[in-house]
């Protein structure tokens, strides 16, 4: 939920859906077919959804932030450090580290 306050705040949340064949990418974090805010949103965080729902294992390890800081780096920065705040915590969370 933090993270898509924190989407939604600087207005990465309204991206487009990506097309089918945008989400068969197999780049990481689908870079060439979308945007980063796309993969959060239509990728990572429905996967994760999807997992959590099914009872499946989420992910042990996690390093996400640092693309992050590095994808919003146009928007303001309150707003790039919530949305990395939000993934370190994620990372954390997978990687079986408490902050």
């Amino acid at each position: 939920m933090d993270l898509e306050m924190a989407l939604r705040e600087c207005g990465a949340w309204e991206c487009e859906p990506p097309s089918e064949e945008a989400l068969a990418s197999v780049a990481p974090f689908c870079i060439d077919t979308m945007s980063f805010a796309q993969w959060l949103r239509f990728v990572m965080m429905a996967r994760f959804k999807q997992m959590l729902e099914e009872g499946a294992a989420l992910p042990t390890r996690c390093h996400i932030s640092p693309m992050a800081a590095d994808a919003f780096s146009a928007y303001p920065a309150h707003h790039v450090a919530n949305i990395v705040a939000a993934l370190d915590r994620i990372d954390a969370h997978l990687n079986g580290k408490s902050q």
